[in-house]
């Protein structure tokens, strides 16, 4: 499937990650809606550098910890770019807490972000298709879920996070079954391609059978494959450089 022309909603796609993954689509073809929460100024600013590359941008603002707000910010994508091919759930928030330790407020949070977020911005999405009578000939949605390299196993040290990444694993599997053939659901799951934004460049990444970092363009390339693939879906793509099978 040709990307060109195509609309993509890059969730958390202001800054880090989301940047690379929405500039990556968009040197592809594509028009890309992005979403943030705090970083207006980042998204302005990435908007037009998509805008310089002959492709439509836009900004979405919403908080994913409110759970009515991912279905407002779909549906506020739709009516910007009229419709919306492609649907990147990129936005994630993290918690270094044991299961035992997080505070209850946190854990929903997290579940909100990272798992609930996701599944209402797809269903909306899911639903405007159906209900639109413009859609292009031949419509076939997709989705990527970004995760975690660590759904692979149980990880105790930050349980929360890891239950939050495990449930939206699930869904990929779920959602590719309910909503075909119309659309297709896949997921990526990086390993250390950056440090969390508080840390030190220098922390270290972990052992690896490849014994490199993998990069941001790694994942982006990934996330390019799934959303261009027409035989595929319930996939996930680690990009890890096979830190999974340790």
């Amino acid at each position: 499937m040709t990307l060109i022309d195509k609309v993509a909603l890059v969730t958390g796609g202001a800054r880090r990650l989301g940047r690379e993954i929405a500039l990556a689509l968009a040197r592809e073809g594509c028009d890309i809606v992005l979403h943030y929460r705090d970083s207006r100024e980042e998204a302005d600013a990435l908007a037009s550098e998509i805008r310089s590359l002959g492709r439509q941008s836009w900004c979405v603002c919403g908080d994913f910890s409110n759970v009515y707000e991912p279905a407002v910010t779909m549906r506020t994508a739709w009516e910007l770019a009229g419709w919306v091919d492609i649907l990147v759930n990129n936005a994630s928030a993290y918690s270094h807490d044991s299961l035992a330790d997080v505070p209850v407020e946190r854990m929903q949070e997290l579940w909100r972000v990272n798992a609930l977020a996701p599944m209402m911005l797809a269903r909306t999405m899911s639903e405007l298709a159906a209900a639109s009578e413009i859609l292009p000939a031949g419509y076939c949605g997709r989705v990527v879920n970004v995760l975690d390299r660590s759904v692979a196993k149980p990880a105790a040290e930050f349980g929360a996070y890891w239950l939050s990444k495990k449930s939206l694993e699930a869904f990929t599997k779920a959602a590719a079954l309910e909503f075909a053939p119309r659309f297709a659901v896949n997921a990526v799951a990086p390993g250390p391609v950056l440090p969390p934004a508080d840390a030190d460049l220098a922390e270290p990444a972990g052992p690896s059978p490849l014994a490199i970092r993998p990069l941001p363009a790694d994942v982006a390339a990934a996330v390019v494959y799934l959303a261009g693939t027409t035989a595929v879906t319930g996939q996930t793509i680690y990009v890890d450089s096979g830190q999974h099978l340790l």
